[in-house]
Order: structure tokens, then C-alpha cells, then sequence
């Protein structure tokens, strides 16, 4: 599995000022300034660096929370120091339905190249809202495809609604080697009706669920965090969540304030 950038429009910037835009107003990047000595002993003022201002980031944590940062702190507070349990929950429960503001974080768009197992696909292609995606066809090419295999098989766990434990298999390593072995046949079969002239659509109908999928993802940020939201939980698909770290590494460099702000804390 893997995530590659391709390309992005908009940043942190924008995000504020498309929440601005409802008041006619719109905010600058900030500065560094440094002093770089220059000819003849002049001095020098050169900007770096880049940044919005506290003012701005306060906005982008009040959109994907719904709550000012004031209001924001006093809530961890309370509940730091809540002892009623009745008390929490009202606090708990105002939070989930905190009117949050997605609109400005959807203003951008962030496409990447995406590879995944079938079933990963599969998961990824169920984030419909704010997202586009083309994928290769097997129906109009023939060449060999790539068995994704897992480090390790896991057991199952006894609360069924989770897919697979923490802990690994101790067949592991036999059904690894059975996997790849059977995959592997399945895999040469699909080129040996391919190069018999079956049509490729039909031929792949004998490729196994571990093949991978190659596939362009286009979408914006508040749609690729809600994804990053689901697909790191715990409860999440092991794969799941390590391709949903790929997509973190890249995203949260272009849009740091805003990511930090609609994502869970790992």
C-alpha cells in the first residue's frame, strides 16, 4: 500500500478567509522579520516564515469545534475537575452536537495517488461526500497485478463487531506462506487466460481480494479528515488505518492548523 502527492490548492489562509468572506473581511499571512546585514554595513529587514496570526488560528479551532477557545478551555477544565457523572454527560453530549462550521475547511482540493488491496479500496471508495476517484480498469489492461501481503494474520476478537484483535495468529506464518502460494497460482492463472486471448474484464474474475488497486483520489480537507477520523480508530481495519496514516503525513504538512483542528489526537 502506498499514498503519493500529486497536487493541492489552498492552505490555512484560505481556510479563515472563506470563513471571513460572511463579514467582508479577509486576513494577510504573517511575518517573521529578521535583520540581514547587507552592502557597505546597511542593514537589512528580510520576512520569513509565514504564518497566520492567534486571531486566525482561534477561528479555525472555533469552526471544527464550535466553541471558542475561551469557552473551549473552560470545558476541559470542568471536566478535569467533574466529579458528577450526570454533569459530564450533558457536557459530553453538547459537545457531540456542537454546530461545527465544515463549509470553509471544503474550499481546497488535495489529490493523491492511492494504492490499496481491494478491500481497502473498497473501504476508502464508502467516503462518497466531497470526493472523487478514478481507478485503473482491469477490463483494459493485462499487466501482472501486485498481492498486497499483510505482515501478519491476527486472531479474531470476541466482540464481534471488531474485525481482528491485537493479537497475531499462531499460524500466522503458515497461513502467510499458504496466502502467498495460492495467490500467487491465482495471479498466474489471470495471465495465462489473458495471453490465451480471454477478455481481460472475464479473466480477472479468478484474481484473489488481495490484489492491489491503483486509483487517483481527489477531495478537501474537511472530507480527507472525517476519512482520517474513521479509518485511524481503533475499531478501524488494521490496513485501514495504516493507509490512513500515509494520508495524515502528507495532508497535515499543507494545512497544519486546520488539520490539527478537525482531527483526533493520536
Amino acid at each position: 500500500m502506498k499514498v503519493e502527492y500529486l497536487r493541492h490548492s489552498g492552505t490555512d489562509l484560505d481556510v479563515v478567509n472563506a470563513a471571513k468572506v460572511s463579514f467582508s473581511k479577509e486576513s494577510q499571512w504573517e511575518y517573521d522579520t529578521i535583520m540581514v546585514p547587507g552592502f557597505a554595513e546597511a542593514i537589512y529587514p528580510q520576512h520569513i516564515n509565514p504564518h497566520l496570526s492567534q486571531k486566525d488560528i482561534n477561528l479555525i479551532n472555533y469552526l471544527a469545534r464550535g466553541t471558542s477557545t475561551v469557552e473551549w478551555e473552560n470545558i476541559v477544565h470542568d471536566l478535569i475537575g467533574a466529579k458528577d457523572e450526570t454533569f459530564v454527560r450533558e457536557i459530553v453530549d453538547d459537545l457531540i452536537h456542537k454546530a461545527v462550521h465544515w463549509v470553509p475547511f471544503s474550499h481546497n482540493s488535495i489529490t493523491l495517488r492511492m494504492a490499496a488491496p481491494i478491500p481497502i479500496r473498497v473501504h476508502c471508495f464508502k467516503h462518497k461526500i466531497g470526493f472523487t476517484e478514478s481507478e485503473e480498469s482491469r477490463r483494459y489492461i493485462s499487466s501482472t497485478p501486485e498481492l498486497h501481503i499483510p505482515e501478519e494474520f491476527h486472531t479474531r476478537p470476541a466482540n464481534v463487531k471488531q474485525g481482528s484483535s491485537d493479537y497475531v495468529h499462531g499460524s500466522s506464518e503458515l497461513y502467510r506462506r499458504e496466502y502467498k502460494k495460492i495467490c500467487s497460482k491465482a495471479i498466474d492463472l489471470y495471465e495465462e487466460m489473458v495471453n490465451a486471448n480471454v477478455a481481460p474484464e472475464e479473466a480477472r474474475y479468478v484474481l484473489p481480494q488481495g490484489v492491489i488497486v491503483n486509483w487517483i483520489w481527489t477531495g478537501n480537507l474537511a472530507s480527507y479528515a472525517r476519512y482520517y477520523n474513521q479509518r485511524s480508530d481503533s475499531h478501524a481495519q488494521k490496513d485501514s488505518q495504516i493507509l490512513a496514516e500515509e494520508v495524515r503525513k502528507i495532508i497535515e504538512p499543507l494545512f497544519p492548523v486546520s488539520w490539527a483542528a478537525l482531527t483526533r489526537r493520536k
